[in-house]
């Protein structure tokens, strides 16, 4: 994980409050109905706490030289951003701020790399890594605006910019083709979106663009930069999606609603207008505990028509009916500590279309994922960080030996506040298809200004 200064970041993140078929929309209807409750309920309320932003832990990055490894709570960082506050009343149309991103992750199989050259393991052993977060070059640029800031004097005062994050990456893609490997970059972002404030309220936002989607793990955990992923990654292959976000409050609690295309990092066409073996959208929601909370916890769901992706690669055009039912829950204990769960169900194959779905030959699958995880950065030296994860998806719980099972070991190293090693071993216990195989990736990540 990259590190900068956690001030300089806190001060970036504190003024993003709050952000961020039958069966399967007979689940967005009831999912919709207490949640439209909530928000007439306390809406308005809510505008005074102090309430982290969506996006400030994947933001402060959890390993940083010469501070605390988590950004909340920390009586620095209250300081900062009274300071902040201070600052922003003098500067009051806004702020940016740029950083620049390099990220390389390499890995090596004393088995050889599978397919490369196609279908032979014995030759490469060395390899640039598949599995994110890749290779990639890009930039993220975040612009704050204020009721000064001039494209808001223009817009109605229900209606009020708050937050633009730019984050564009060019990943390194080598793909098989039947004439051997191709080297080619790919467009991917991972954050570009723009964050709309409702009704005076900032606790009630719309988002649009590129952003997390708000199932499976609590946003802000998305997996930036990161080789241990969550469950919905695993499963279905993406994290980010483009389309539209309602966010709102319930009490103390979050809820957020999404309707997006179905494309995952990439832009890939929809086929709306084409068969509807290729149409793909999704529809995903999720409430949880906020984000200041040393126990958080969330509920999510998602429904909808999605191909096989992995990352910003669409691997089968068909898409195939899916919903799922999640549940996530992490503990920070005390400074240095996190432990976290989550379990996913589902089907895939649901709305008549299970002939698209290869594992069964043409019958609905039953799909379970769960994953166990920790994360611990070393008290005595907090440049150090150790991390593993037991993560399992089984692809249809009818039949044998359909689980892709896995362990994950991780060490990671702060060479500089911008500069980051992290070392992962991942051990197969059972694999889908092909034969089980153990695999070392070591990545090199840059993230500064």
């Amino acid at each position: 994980m990259t590190r900068f200064s956690e001030k300089k970041r806190l001060k970036t993140i504190s003024t993003f409050r709050a952000t961020s078929g039958t069966f399967g929309f007979g689940l967005v209807a009831l999912a919709l109905l207490p949640l439209a409750a909530c928000t007439a309920a306390h809406g308005r309320r809510a505008s005074g706490l102090l309430h982290a932003s969506a996006d400030a832990p994947r933001r402060a990055r959890p390993m940083m030289r010469g501070t605390k490894p988590f950004a909340q709570p920390d009586p620095e960082c209250e300081e900062d951003e009274e300071d902040w506050d201070e600052e922003e009343e003098q500067e009051d149309t806004g702020r940016s701020f740029f950083y620049k991103e390099l990220v390389v992750s390499g890995f090596y199989s004393r088995n050889g790399v599978m397919g490369l050259p196609m279908d032979d393991r014995t030759e490469d052993y060395f390899e640039f890594s598949p599995r994110p977060p890749g290779s990639y070059a890009g930039f993220d640029y975040i612009r704050t605006f204020t009721a000064a800031s001039p494209i808001n004097k223009r817009l109605p005062e229900w209606f009020q910019l708050s937050v633009i994050d730019l984050h564009p990456r060019f990943l390194f893609d080598r793909m098989e083709a039947d004439d051997g490997i191709k080297n080619k970059v790919d467009f991917a972002p991972q954050d570009f979106w723009a964050r709309f404030n409702l009704a005076g309220n900032d606790r009630l936002t719309l988002r649009v663009g590129q952003f997390v989607l708000p199932y499976g793990v609590n946003p802000p955990l998305a997996p930036r930069q990161k080789f241990i992923l969550p469950v919905e990654a695993l499963d279905l292959g993406l994290k980010w999606d483009w389309g539209v976000n309602l966010k709102g409050p319930c009490g103390d609690y979050d809820w957020e609603l999404a309707a997006t295309i179905g494309s995952g990092e990439a832009l890939h066409s929809t086929h709306l207008f084409q068969s509807a073996q290729r149409r793909s959208y999704l529809v995903t929601g999720r409430i949880g505990a906020p984000t200041y909370w040393d126990f958080q916890y969330g509920l999510s769901f998602l429904v909808g028509d999605l191909p096989m992706i992995r990352a910003a690669n669409v691997m089968n055009e068909n898409s195939i009916s899916r919903w799922r039912v999640g549940f996530d829950a992490f503990y920070k204990y005390g400074t240095y500590l996190m432990v976290g769960a989550q379990v996913t169900y589902g089907q895939d194959g649901y709305a008549g279309d299970e002939e698209y779905v290869d594992l069964t030959m043409g019958e609905t699958a039953d799909v379970l994922a769960y994953r166990v995880w920790a994360d611990w950065v070393v008290p005595t030296h907090n440049d150090l960080r150790l991390g593993a994860q037991l993560e399992s998806v089984y692809r249809d719980l009818s039949t044998a030996d359909s689980d892709d099972t896995a362990v994950v070991l991780e060490v990671g190293y702060s060479l500089t506040t911008e500069m980051s090693i992290i070392l992962d071993y991942r051990m197969d216990i059972n694999r889908t298809m092909g034969e089980e195989d153990n695999g070392a990736y070591l990545t090199f990540v840059y993230y500064g200004l």
